[in-house]
């Protein structure tokens, strides 16, 4: 009987108690602080580009307005250049054309002047109006030639007196004509005489 008293005392049942209550709290602690990190491991956060996907989106479509109109602007400038430069070379293509058909009517007109010089054999005052043509109408050079040999008579340019010029389409021209020669641009006009023709003259516009 002493021994079941012993067995069943309060203050050593209420003390064992407490134990097994403070045992089981501990327990069911480290159980809760288990989930609780099971729990933090496996929650799946969501991509960064789907938490900022709006933004990504409208820096997309910023980026890409930005580009196409950069590059819309540099087509634009392009397509107008190449117009202009086009205009440019055909509006000077237009005014060659025009200035060597004027130099041409000059050529026809100058060789009227110099016929009767010519006749005369006055190649000084034929010296003179070329200097003076070349100045007034910004000529390259002027030639007197004999048609038959193509000897140089008078040039503005000394060099070429004595030798022969070999254009041979300027040189036989039967009227006023403009051609290219040497990639050069030439007016020829025949100068008459009273019954046969005394030389040509031939004006080098560029």
């Amino acid at each position: 009987m002493s021994t079941i008293e012993e067995n069943t005392n309060p203050e050593e049942f209420e003390k064992s108690n407490k134990e097994e209550a403070s045992m089981t709290e501990e327990t069911t602690r480290e159980v809760d602080d288990e989930q609780q990190k099971e729990e933090f491991v496996f929650v799946d956060k969501p991509p960064f580009w789907k938490r900022h996907f709006l933004k990504l989106l409208l820096s997309f479509l910023l980026i890409v307005s930005i580009a196409w109109g950069y590059f819309g602007i540099q087509s634009t400038i392009s397509n107008y250049e190449k117009q202009i430069s086009h205009l440019t070379e055909t509006h000077e293509a237009q005014i060659k054309d025009l200035r060597a058909e004027h130099i041409k009517d000059l050529s026809s007109t100058l060789a009227l002047a110099i016929r009767s010089e010519l006749m005369a054999e006055n190649l000084h005052q034929i010296n003179q109006y070329f200097i003076q043509t070349v100045k007034m109408f910004d000529v390259t050079r002027i030639l007197l030639v004999n048609h038959s040999t193509g000897e140089v008579i008078i040039s503005t340019n000394k060099k070429d007196e004595g030798s022969i010029f070999e254009g041979e389409n300027l040189v036989n021209a039967s009227e006023a004509v403009r051609k290219t020669y040497n990639n050069q641009t030439y007016a020829a006009t025949p100068i008459m005489g009273l019954n046969t023709q005394l030389a040509v003259l031939i004006i080098q516009i560029d």
